[in-house]
């Protein structure tokens, strides 16, 4: 969301969710900030400084989503929600498979699965 790759899928779209700064307050402080139908006053004062740093470095916002008023929150089924880490696998022992809630264990970083495996089954591998 906030190097601006992110697409909504179905899911985000139904949610109201959209590109923008409006979604990257939803993701900093959504549950008090968002999603009320009108402007929270920390939503508003966020929007001034962005507006005020994007003047600053001269970049266009114009037709950017920079509300969250009307968005509700991120779900599971949207495309942000990414397999990126390691949890038990209660079918399989000795066995850590990737999930979409977060854990202590990222897919991203070397070592983590082990660290998975290791902690999940109270086992040290070598």
């Amino acid at each position: 969301v906030i190097d601006g790759t992110w697409t909504p899928n179905a899911e985000d779209k139904k949610n109201k969710l959209e590109p923008g700064f409006g979604a990257t307050i939803m993701i900093i402080n959504g549950g008090i900030e968002c999603g009320h139908g009108y402007e929270k006053p920390q939503a508003t004062n966020r929007q001034e400084y962005y507006k005020n740093f994007a003047k600053y470095f001269k970049i266009d916002i114009s037709g950017e989503e920079l509300s969250c008023a009307h968005m509700k929150h991120f779900s599971k089924g949207g495309s942000g929600s990414l397999f990126i880490y390691w949890d038990r696998e209660w079918v399989k022992e000795y066995e850590c498979k990737l999930v979409s809630y977060q854990t202590p264990y990222n897919a991203l970083k070397p070592g983590d699965y082990v660290k998975c495996v290791e902690d999940q089954f109270k086992v040290k591998l070598e």
